[in-house]
């Protein structure tokens, strides 16, 4: 159990110690590599060329952690690692994982000397005459290494360029809706102004016919009832001489009012219906126009040219 329960100072130390670092807080851990390395100091077997100490970036740090992972992979490690905390650097978690990491390395760690040093430079570590296999084989990791980092970065690179591109394109083309958006509601709200200027257009002139109509009917009224009461005096003998062609004269100008065009007739119901809705039907004279609207209709002008009076 020994590690579990050691202060934050006490593992910076061990950790600095061990891999030649100079890491001020656990924090830094959280980016991964400090954690492959000290597993490579047990095995010897890590893709260092593949780990980055200088990481900056999210998925630099996610790199890290699957180096990491196929490590635990391929010893047969019953460890899960909660990557998606260890990477936000939190104190805690990376705090947890490196007491478990430290207690897992004094348990396996043999006492064969580690180079942290050289193994971040992709030497191979030292170990004493006859090892030029394991350097020239070391050689060959370090040169596709190289490769594989000039690739890893090109491709990430490529990524971001094809990611800045398609955000772009997204803007682009919500702004391109927008201003088409934009210019559909201008044109429909000329539209709805037009329509309210053509509706005022129409509402002025039905004002003005219904005061013309009404000025016209107030006309033909007084006529009506002059007609009506010349009418009465003649019944009641007012007027002795010249009746007839005064009674004729009424009755032609009785008939002028009650004429309507054909397919126009109004019936008596109708008429009296329209008089009610107007409280009027009990003045003078408007019993006669009901009546008159029954009478017989000339197709033509009610008055000939024979006739003068």
């Amino acid at each position: 159990m020994s590690g579990i329960g050691e202060s934050r100072t006490e593992l910076l130390n061990w950790l600095n110690d061990l891999l030649k670092l100079n890491y001020r807080k656990i924090e830094e851990c959280g980016m991964g590599a400090a954690y492959c390395q000290i597993m490579d100091s047990i095995y010897g077997d890590l893709p260092m060329h593949r780990v980055k100490f200088n990481a900056t970036a999210e998925y630099e740090f996610q790199t890290n952690y699957k180096v990491l992972q196929s490590c635990f992979t391929k010893h047969h490690i019953e460890k899960t690692v909660y990557v998606e905390k260890l990477i936000r650097c939190r104190f805690q978690d990376n705090l947890e994982f490196l007491q478990w990491l430290k207690r897992f390395w004094m348990q396996n760690k043999d006492d064969t000397p580690y180079d942290a040093e050289a193994r971040r430079k992709y030497r191979a570590v030292s170990s004493g005459p006859g090892s030029n296999n394991s350097t020239i084989s070391v050689t060959k990791r370090k040169t596709s290494g190289f490769s594989n980092t000039s690739s890893s970065s090109t491709g990430a690179n490529t990524a971001n360029n094809i990611t800045t591109r398609t955000s772009y394109g997204a803007r682009r083309v919500s702004n391109e809706q927008v201003l088409g958006l934009q210019a559909e509601l201008a044109q429909a709200q000329g539209s709805v102004a037009s329509l309210n200027r053509e509706v005022n257009t129409y509402k002025e002139a039905m004002n003005i016919m219904e005061r013309e109509r009404n000025f016209y009917f107030g006309k033909l009224r007084d006529i009506e009832i002059l007609v009506q009461s010349t009418q009465d005096l003649i019944k009641e003998g007012v007027y002795n001489t010249g009746n007839a062609d005064l009674s004729k004269l009424l009755n032609k100008v009785q008939q002028i009012l009650y004429a309507t065009e054909e397919g126009f007739e109004v019936s008596r119901d109708e008429v009296e219906r329209n008089l009610e809705d107007n409280e009027i039907l009990n003045e003078p004279g408007l019993s006669n126009f009901a009546e008159g609207i029954q009478q017989d209709r000339p197709e033509h002008n009610l008055i000939t040219d024979e006739e003068t009076f």
